[in-house]
């Protein structure tokens, strides 16, 4: 499997899209629209001139905002996605607004590029436990909700290596740090535990992140279970460091106090040694804003 960078905010290793040149072409996950053409740049670089399938670990615009784009630009390409999520792929219209509400129409053109659609009769629903046969290569598609209910992992069966989208939250290869990833409007904190103990007991002979590359890789590898524990360990720090922020003074919806308790803390939490740069691409990775956004939506509703 090749890894192609997207270069994702204008940043190196932030979003990664797999590409198996096999005897199909299968690509996992897309990119935004924003950056497609550096992934129609990787396929050029590995001397791909179809896709056959293009398989999405969910819908969010980071993962498949390119969808409908690269649809347009192979024809034959299917597209295979958990069931919950298909239908935004062909009408991406809410998808659209609930991101252009959470980052603001202008931000979200400039940061994702817009959306199209896929023709609907392209587009494969998957189930949990479906097995997707794409040439020499087998995926097994494992339902991972918490970070968004239309989420799956996707284990090779062949490699034993599991891609696990955005279950295991964000790890850059090269600044050693791990957090989570708790968007709104879906994030849901116990259920994306789960999620991550259910990864842990794939069998997985190694996790590759979209966010980003093999957590066996890159500054302090990490094996299977060291990277479940980091990954459950990052989702408990935050939901820990928004509920610090709520007792200083952040509740009555004051959300932007809460992302600013938050910040100082996410902020001294990293290594003092860590250079300006790299402490840059580790804060445009993960957002304070909207994960503190998907963390509060979670406790409100778990208050009712």
């Amino acid at each position: 499997m090749l890894t192609i960078d997207t270069g994702m905010f204008g940043q190196p290793e932030t979003t990664a899209v797999y590409l198996h040149a096999g005897r199909l072409t299968v690509l996992i996950d897309t990119g935004p629209r924003s950056t497609v053409e550096r992934v129609l740049d990787g396929l050029a670089a590995a001397s791909v001139e179809s896709v056959d399938w293009i398989v999405l670990t969910h819908v969010h615009l980071d993962h498949a905002g390119a969808a409908g784009t690269l649809a347009r630009r192979f024809p034959g390409a299917r597209f295979a996605v958990h069931r919950r999520g298909a239908r935004h792929l062909a009408s991406p219209e809410r998808l659209w607004e609930s991101v252009s509400t959470v980052y603001g129409r202008a931000a979200a053109e400039e940061l994702w590029g817009g959306v199209d659609p896929v023709p609907e009769d392209r587009i494969r629903p998957v189930d949990d436990g479906d097995r997707l046969e794409l040439g020499d290569l087998v995926l097994r598609a494992v339902a991972t909700p918490g970070h968004a209910p239309h989420h799956h992992a996707l284990l090779d069966e062949g490699s034993g290596v599991a891609y696990v989208g955005d279950a295991l939250g964000v790890r850059l290869p090269d600044a050693g740090t791990y957090d989570a990833a708790t968007p709104p409007p879906d994030f849901q904190y116990e259920t994306a535990l789960r999620s991550v103990e259910r990864v842990r007991g794939l069998g997985a002979a190694s996790l590759w992140l979209s966010h980003f590359g093999p957590a066996d890789a890159g500054t302090a590898p990490l094996d299977v279970d060291a990277a479940c524990d980091a990954a459950a360990d990052a989702l408990r720090r935050w939901r820990e460091w928004t509920l610090a922020a709520l007792r200083d003074g952040g509740a009555g919806g004051a959300e932007a106090a809460v992302v600013e308790g938050v910040m100082r803390r996410a902020r001294a939490a990293l290594p003092p040694s860590m250079d300006e740069g790299t402490r840059r691409r580790v804060e445009t990775a993960t957002s304070y804003r909207v994960n503190v956004a998907g963390i509060l939506a979670d406790l409100r509703r778990a208050d009712r």
